[in-house]
């Protein structure tokens, strides 16, 4: 019974959602947190950041860490064929009728209007996660930086990833 109630939840999701994996998030939090309470917000921001350290779609590995730290394999199995079942359908559709009317006035005015809404979506993503975040003037001090440097000097990310990677591990091994 468990593993179709989360397979219809990322299948759910992953139909509902236009724009990509930050998107999803918060429907992710919707559903797991508050809703179905399977994940306490601690536990939610654990794997969302477990999810985004590893290469491919944050949607998928999301729903693989959620489904492998609810019910092991058949758990990340289980939701990541819930979420991308809804993607496979739907970019096969859409390729299949996207060279004939791509130049079409209302197609190119279709994704062109969905734009500030998926923005404003992730913005809201954004929102809700750093309102659960426990700020300290460190913390705070490493988000405005980070900002500045992507921002300013468009370095590419994966440094600043892989340089936060290195930190964080050096971090929690000096606390602990």
């Amino acid at each position: 019974m468990f593993y179709w109630e989360l397979f219809f939840v990322f299948l759910k999701i992953g139909w509902l959602t236009i724009g990509g994996g930050y998107v999803m998030i918060p429907l992710f939090l919707e559903e797991i947190v508050k809703k179905r309470k399977w994940l306490k917000e601690e536990e939610f921001l654990e794997t969302l950041t477990l999810a985004q350290l590893f290469p491919g779609p944050i949607a998928f590995n999301f729903a693989v860490a959620v489904g492998y730290r609810l019910k092991k394999y058949k758990g990340a199995l289980t939701s990541a064929l819930g979420v991308i079942i809804p993607s496979f359908v739907s970019i096969l559709i859409i390729a299949m009728f996207f060279i004939k009317w791509h130049k079409s006035k209302i197609i190119q005015g279709l994704l062109y209007g969905m734009r500030p809404a998926i923005a404003g979506l992730m913005v809201y993503s954004v929102y809700e996660l750093l309102k659960k975040v426990n700020f300290t003037p460190l913390k705070t001090f490493i988000i405005i930086s980070l900002s500045f440097i992507l921002i300013f000097f468009k370095i590419n990310p994966i440094y600043i990833i892989f340089i936060s990677f290195v930190f964080s591990i050096i971090w929690v091994y000096w606390e602990h």
